[in-house]
């Protein structure tokens, strides 16, 4: 998954276009130590750790063609839910009902990729939203 975006060249009013990969950038910004990335009936599966420790699913998907019902579908069939499979926390693009496959004994939490990634880029300490800041790794 890759988006082109236009940066500025330093000369005033020049840009150039750039792609950016977006999979290895969201990964990047959360700091995760990637334990394996894989392409699976076309949704993008990253598995890690943390720097805080805890265990990491990150799924990205193209939403028109795997709306939410696909999405649970492959969350179920991959056996991502049981116990011998847990994550602390799911990662997933796009508006999702993921939370609501959770059995009651289980405590993964499910948080939006988009969301994540723009606190990420522009949150600094403080609270505000002013520039890029990485995360301490």
């Amino acid at each position: 998954m890759s988006l082109s975006i236009k940066i500025a060249t330093g000369s005033v009013g020049e840009t150039r276009t750039v792609n950016v990969d977006l999979v290895e950038t969201f990964n990047y910004l959360l700091g995760l130590r990637v334990g394996h990335m894989d392409t699976i009936r076309g949704f993008k599966v990253v598995t890690g750790v943390t720097p805080t420790g805890e265990k990491t699913l990150i799924i990205w998907r193209n939403v028109a063609e795997n709306p939410n019902a696909a999405l649970d579908a492959f969350f179920q069939k991959q056996g991502y839910n049981t116990k011998d499979m847990e994550f602390a926390l799911v990662y997933v693009n796009g508006d999702n009902n993921l939370e609501n496959l959770k059995r009651p004994d289980e405590t993964w939490k499910v948080r939006r990729i988009e969301d994540e990634f723009q606190r990420l880029m522009f949150e600094v300490a403080g609270g505000g939203t002013e520039a890029f800041a990485r995360p301490n790794v």
